[in-house]
């Protein structure tokens, strides 16, 4: 019984050589993986770290644009309060100008009642010596 142990004995030594040669194989196939794995997760983190320093000049410009953008918008707003100012300066004259009319046609008015009433005493005198 003993001869036939001993084939069996090597028949499983030599499998089990198999299995850690199998083992092996696949250890290093899973390292290989692993490394290229780990290269292109670089690669990938190099990406991802240009795409957002891309991202953070693209914010950067948009930030330098509105902050253009404000100042400009300030200064169109001072430019509309200086003409607010020089428009109510010109209503203010164009008010003056307007009261002075009519004070004016108030006057015209008055010199204009006063030529009707001296017209009309003078019509009557002039009727009066007509008479006589």
């Amino acid at each position: 019984m003993r001869r036939f142990q001993q084939p069996l004995i090597l028949e499983q030594k030599m499998n089990q050589k198999r299995s850690y040669k199998m083992i092996a194989l696949l250890g290093t196939s899973l390292v290989c993986a692993a490394l290229l794995g780990g290269c292109a997760t670089t690669d990938a983190l190099n990406k991802a770290q240009t795409t957002a320093d891309q991202a953070s000049q693209k914010a950067d410009e948009a930030n330098a644009n509105a902050n253009s953008a404000k100042t400009a918008a300030a200064q169109a707003s001072q430019k509309a309060d200086q003409a607010n100012v020089t428009a109510d300066g010109a209503r203010s004259t164009a008010d003056q100008a307007n009261s002075t009319a009519n004070a004016a046609q108030a006057e015209a008015d008055k010199a204009m009642q006063a030529v009707n009433n001296l017209a009309e005493k003078i019509d009557r005198m002039f009727k009066k010596t007509m008479q006589k």
